[in-house]
């Protein structure tokens, strides 16, 4: 008798590509605060293109992606081990989110006591309302979008306890639809009431539909690679694959991102996502993608992007207070690519110090609760 076939302990999932679009994505958010930065400053901001809305699409294309790659894990988790094991995610996340994030919060805390309900919200992942309120210090915003994330994450791994990936996609479809109706209702009402209207802020920092569109282009990805129901328009996704069709794609989202940072295109954002979560399934295919973004440097930017994320308006808001204090009369060029390219290294190097200080650490003990490896 054969012997019986042990289950697999770990399974391989390798996307090299993705680095490269959470360096970019991180380096947009970077772009924007600078340029936000300067009118706290009361420097002279770059006027030719509203780059502060850059950080937006920067962050839009963060949530596509987050959405997108742990659906994806998640499929590979129930398909190679029959469940997804949600002890196990949650520990996942709490190692490689909480470390830093509460660094960052309880720096907020001691700097700003006792004048720190925002950070009190944050402790227990509201800073993204608290940024709908208006009441985050502009130095420690960046911690909203780790409240969105973090909501997002409790209920999203339980649409997987669905048996089959047919039930797991039509669930994330009517979720979408859901949600999006209630945005509408809640903006509808925002007028009638300071409440109404706070309520209708914090469904746009939510950013669930983001995320969501990224997962529900993670089955349609997963069940092209893994076939479980037959997809109508999987002959029409296929077309995503086609160099032709990603240079549409790419101007596409040139496009849209124009419109919404120039001409406040409605529901931008969304736009954004949907179309970067059909790029990130191309970069996932690298034999047939256009982009290679596996240069090293990329890689490594990719790979310290949430250090850089949180931690890269320290060094920003250090430059414009020594251009404002000590260069004010310098040449506006100069002072511009001193700005930017001090604000970057200072950036990465600080990213880079929290990663291997702090980061790595818990990275490494978070290999120990994955079952689907990314490398």
């Amino acid at each position: 008798m054969a012997d019986a076939v042990k289950p697999q302990k770990k399974s391989r999932v390798y996307f090299p590509n993705l680095n490269g679009v959470r360096a970019i994505a991180a380096l947009l958010v970077v772009i924007a605060h600078i340029e936000l930065g300067k009118q706290d400053f009361h420097l002279t901001a770059i006027d030719f293109f509203p780059l502060t809305s850059l950080g937006r699409v920067g962050v839009s294309i963060f949530f596509s992606l987050s959405g997108f790659l742990i659906t994806y894990l998640l499929l590979e988790e129930k398909l190679n081990f029959q469940k997804v094991s949600m002890p196990a995610f949650y520990m996942r996340r709490i190692l490689r989110i909480w470390p830093l994030y509460y660094v960052v919060v309880f720096i907020g805390l001691l700097v700003y006591w006792p004048h720190a309900k925002p950070f009190v919200m944050a402790i227990f992942f509201l800073p993204n309302l608290a940024f709908a309120l208006k009441i985050i210090p502009a130095l420690f915003d960046p911690i909203w979008s780790i409240g969105t994330e973090e909501q997002f994450y409790i209920f999203h791994p339980h649409f997987f306890k669905f048996k089959t990936t047919r039930q797991i996609f039509h669930a994330l479809i009517i979720f979408m639809i859901a949600f999006l109706a209630l945005v509408q209702v809640i903006r509808h009402f925002q007028h009638r009431s300071d409440e109404m209207h706070a309520l209708s802020q914090l469904t746009y920092y939510m950013r669930f539909d983001n995320m969501m569109m990224g997962a529900i282009v993670a089955v349609i990805y997963f069940n092209t690679k893994h076939q479980h129901f037959k997809f109508k328009l999987q002959g029409f996704f296929n077309l995503m694959f086609n160099k032709y069709v990603q240079v549409l794609l790419s101007l596409a989202l040139l496009a849209v991102i124009y419109l919404y940072i120039v001409r406040n295109m409605p529901e931008g954002d969304l736009f954004i996502a949907a179309i970067a979560a059909l790029l990130i399934v191309n970069l996932c295919e690298t034999e047939t993608s256009i982009y290679n973004l596996t240069n090293k440097k990329l890689m490594f930017i990719g790979e310290i992007s949430y250090g850089i994320y949180l931690l890269h308006k320290f060094p920003v808001y250090l430059m414009l207070w020594l251009t404002k204090n000590y260069m004010p009369n310098m040449n506006y060029y100069l002072q511009n690519v001193i700005i930017y390219v001090a604000s970057y290294i200072l950036a990465i190097m600080l990213a880079a110090l929290s990663y291997y200080t702090l980061e790595k650490y818990f990275l490494n003990l978070k290999k120990r609760f994955a079952k689907i490896t990314q490398h």
